[in-house]
């Protein structure tokens, strides 16, 4: 892809191949670092040249690995891969000398997303981006049994992305790339049942605006208390009766008036004035069934809000 390129079908943005030249210096399940993991390691025209990458599709930042360039960025919504399938793109880009990431900051597609590096291990394949995709929402991150980091429901990337407006230089005898042109929906994956009983494993968006009835303190712990979310009265939240898991990590929340409107909010909050609105999509960890409330994981925090308040996406 170039810089600022957009591909868009039906609604659904395709995920592109964030790479303007394409000389993949280590294929998946590699003897250097990639055994047992579905990664490549891409270099561009000329070697040694920190050249950019884009954005494949509008992500979000959701980790940062500084010590190693390495960032965890996840789809804003559903995209289409190079396979057909229809999903959120979950993937890890490594490396980056420059990585100037923040968790929570969203990029467009076609926005420069990073720049090639070798912060971290990276001496073998030299300058580089090592890019790793999941076809799916789970942010699960762990060890294999050779020591190499990987997802969940991992895909080759010649499955993931498309090759629009990409240089393919050398693809270690990869012939499978394709095109936006040539897309091939698999229908069985692109329709999925959204039947708004919430399960473990639902994805989940918030319903409506919510009054801040009292902020944490010290303030650095940046959680609020909502009644209408989680049932504590106001009481308990000021006196400290309530439980962690009914505080909600404020970072994925925007600041709003009373009709959803942001364009003249500072993004400050204060309790029993400030309405907060959240658009970011969840997966259900947890469901109770005599108080009807579902458990979510939100910035690293274990949060129960009632049902009634979610739809299911």
């Amino acid at each position: 892809m170039f810089k600022g390129q957009k591909s868009i079908k039906d609604g659904i943005e395709n995920f592109l191949c964030p790479f303007t030249d394409m000389y993949i210096s280590q294929g998946s399940n590699g003897a250097y670092s990639h055994k047992g993991i579905l990664a490549h390691d891409v270099r561009g025209h000329v070697s040694g040249v920190r050249y950019p990458y884009f954005a494949p599709c509008t992500c979000k930042c959701i980790r940062t690995y500084p010590v190693t360039g390495q960032v965890m960025w996840q789809s804003t919504n559903k995209v289409r891969f190079a396979n057909g399938r229809i999903d959120y793109a979950t993937f890890m880009t490594a490396h980056d000398d420059t990585m100037d990431a923040k968790v929570g900051m969203i990029v467009p597609q076609g926005n420069q997303l990073g720049n090639m590096g070798r912060k971290g291990y990276s001496n073998v394949t030299g300058i580089h981006c090592h890019i790793q995709i999941s076809q799916s929402a789970d942010t699960s991150w762990y060890k294999n049994s050779y020591g190499n980091y990987k997802f969940n429901n991992e895909y080759e990337p010649e499955d993931c992305y498309f090759v629009d407006n990409t240089n393919i230089i050398y693809a270690c005898n990869i012939t499978n790339w394709k095109k936006t042109d040539k897309i091939s929906v698999d229908e069985n994956m692109e329709k999925e049942v959204v039947d708004q009983i919430l399960h473990v494993g639902s994805k989940v968006k918030f319903d409506g605006i919510f009054k801040v009835d009292s902020i944490r303190l010290p303030l650095s712990t940046n959680h609020f208390g909502n009644t209408q979310l989680t049932g504590v009265i106001p009481d308990d939240y000021k006196n400290g009766r309530c439980r962690d898991y009914h505080w909600i990590p404020l970072d994925d929340w925007t600041e709003v008036d009373q009709y959803g409107n942001s364009q003249e909010q500072d993004q400050i909050v204060y309790s029993g004035v400030s309405y907060v609105l959240n658009k970011n999509i969840y997966t259900v960890i947890g469901i109770d069934i005599p108080t009807d409330s579902a458990k979510l994981r939100i910035n690293g925090h274990d949060v129960w809000v009632f049902c009634t308040y979610l739809y299911e996406v």
